[in-house]
């Protein structure tokens, strides 16, 4: 589904990944996690096609994005939903336009459509009956599920989520938790979840990955993470002391 091969990157000189090698199979949920600027978020953006290696390869659904043409690569991205870590929803629209817009914008839905799979998607974030509210309105953990709404709302076979706890209490960030684990179930999609909150670390993925220095170091789980007699063990600790 995703592998890099041996995959280096850098800026303004200074190298974020050296070498990174990762496969992640379909249906399988990956935690990546280390140091703030360890080159986590610079992944998801690899894998996106917004950046492109120094060397290497990125192969999603078994194609190099970055040699792909760029109609094709639009198509490929099309398949991969993200959920920001702000949400980024657009204040000027409401909710249901916020999970309309790709809709519209990317998979061209014609109108009668349209709110038929928005009302579908704001019932799988458990959102239903806030479509007129304004972002403005919500919560943060109500704007994180709408922003997971919109990304889910084409379908994808992959879903990035980039620091998705961030800001939330400990009862809203379980609860983002328990939807991103269920969602990954229920529409057997491909995870990745960059975070440095170790709840979620524990609660989301099958493995976790973790970028020291640059380099991919082998996976943990989370039944092994915590008495890990390494690198892996001394951040979870630290997170929680």
């Amino acid at each position: 589904m995703i592998e890099l091969r041996n995959v280096s990157k850098s800026f303004d000189g200074r190298q974020i990944l050296k070498n990174v090698n990762l496969t992640i199979p379909t249906g399988e949920r990956i935690a990546i996690i280390g140091a703030s600027g360890c080159g986590k978020s610079t992944m998801l953006r690899l894998i996106m096609g917004l950046h492109k290696p120094d060397s290497g390869e990125v192969l999603v659904f078994g194609e190099n994005i970055h040699q792909v043409s760029k109609a094709r690569l639009l198509e490929i991205r099309l398949k991969i939903g993200i959920l920001f870590q702000s949400a980024a929803l657009f204040d000027s629209m409401n909710v249901a336009e916020n999970v309309a817009f790709p809709l519209i914008e990317n998979f061209h839905m014609p109108a009668h459509k349209v709110a038929t799979v928005v009302a579908k998607k704001l019932e799988l974030v458990e959102m239903t009956g806030f479509d007129k509210n304004d972002p403005a309105d919500l919560s943060g953990g109500q704007r994180k599920r709408i922003g997971l709404a919109r990304a889910l709302s084409g379908d994808p076979e992959i879903m990035l989520y980039d620091e998705p706890t961030t800001g939330l209490d400990p009862i809203l960030s379980t609860n983002i938790e328990d939807l991103i684990v269920r969602l990954s179930r229920q529409l057997k999609v491909t995870s990745i979840v960059v975070t440095h909150q170790i709840s979620t670390i524990l609660r989301t993925a099958d493995k976790i990955y973790m970028v020291n220095q640059g380099t991919l170091l082998p996976p943990e789980s989370p039944d092994t993470i915590m008495t890990a007699d390494s690198i892996y063990g001394e951040f979870v600790r630290g997170g929680l002391s």
